[in-house]
């Protein structure tokens, strides 16, 4: 939707100038997040001479907006981000982390991100395995992740009201 001949459109509704049509502009962040990692693993990849037939990323975001809608004391932020890549590759192990480590340097939106000091866990996956190679915390301490506690409470409300 970045295209549109009258301009971007977002889209959030329309009591909010959207059309309900195109990505909101979270969407089209978290978009360049991946587009800009993707690339710079391509990049890296060929530098380090790594072979690999595809990479597939997957985002997921979890936001605290209540300070855009409900409560105008609290600004509005990522509480975490999950960032999953998966590479379709014979490369061992330790030359993942090569790249990994690589891509993670000279990321431009990975390092806004980093610098942002957004709690980001990014998971390093092989094509076909659900298990990670490895995974890698940004801004977030060891433990618990901010996704893991929030479950915590929903849990332990739902208990409380049944």
């Amino acid at each position: 939707m970045f295209d549109e001949p009258e301009g971007f459109d977002i889209g959030d509704p329309p009591d909010l100038r959207g059309r309900s049509r195109g990505w909101t502009p979270v969407h089209a962040q978290l978009a360049a997040l991946a587009g800009c990692t993707s690339i710079t693993i391509a990049v890296v990849a060929r530098d380090q001479k790594f072979r690999h037939k595809g990479l597939a990323t997957k985002l997921r975001s979890l936001i605290d907006i209540r300070g855009f809608f409900f409560d105008l004391h609290l600004q509005p932020k990522f509480e975490q981000l999950n960032f999953d890549l998966t590479l379709d590759t014979r490369e061992t192990t330790a030359r993942i982390r090569a790249l990994a480590a690589e891509t993670h340097r000279r990321c431009p939106q990975l390092g806004l991100f980093r610098l942002a000091g957004i709690p980001m866990l990014v998971t390093w996956y092989r094509k076909g395995s659900r298990r990670p190679l490895f995974e890698e915390r940004f801004s977030m301490r060891r433990g618990r992740t901010p996704e893991d506690r929030l479950v915590a409470a929903a849990k332990r409300a739902a208990k409380k009201a049944g």
